[in-house]
């Protein structure tokens, strides 16, 4: 995994592009982990086609892309997947200045705030197949973050972001 977010890291620079280390490896940033076999990023949408070309000269393809976001794999190593999200630059550029430091195997990148982070978890709850893994990372991020994410905030990202469901299932934290 090291060698994606080295590459990642180098595309940046190389393209003048910026990232947001999103999913799992984000979780990182704020005091919890769990294991993952990816790697989920997120760029704005115009940075999107210059991130997909080094990726490509760097020996990945894409194997699956819908309106938000592009699947990557590796040639020779197919299992290593890079998911690629891509917001509008306004969303992004709101993200990216309230970003929090997160640095993985002495690289230093970038993960979205506590705060958008769980608006990304709780987005993405919304899917069945993702609402028990995601809906997990919520709570163990509003435990390992005590106070951070008043009740109120935490509604108003259930109601925004999340599904009807999805606030009472956090009951404990409201």
């Amino acid at each position: 995994m090291h060698e994606i977010f080295d590459l990642l890291a180098r595309i940046q620079q190389k393209r003048n592009v910026q990232l947001l280390i999103i999913g799992a490896w984000a979780l990182q940033a704020h005091g919890y982990g769990r294991n993952t076999n990816d790697i989920d990023c997120m760029t704005a949408v115009q940075d999107d086609e210059a991130i997909g070309e080094e990726l490509i000269r760097a020996g990945f393809e894409c194997f699956e892309e819908l309106p938000a976001f592009r699947r990557f794999r590796h040639r020779l190593e197919p299992l290593m997947v890079l998911d690629v999200m891509r917001v509008d630059g306004a969303t992004f550029a709101k993200m990216h200045a309230s970003a929090a430091a997160l640095e993985i195997e002495g690289l230093h990148l970038w993960a979205p705030s506590l705060r958008h982070l769980i608006a990304l978890k709780l987005h993405a709850a919304r899917n069945e197949r993702r609402t028990d893994k995601d809906m997990n990372d919520v709570r163990e991020l509003l435990r390992a973050n005590p106070g951070s994410i008043s009740p109120v905030e935490l509604r108003e990202l259930c109601d925004q972001f999340g599904a009807p469901d999805l606030a009472r299932r956090l009951a404990e934290f409201l």
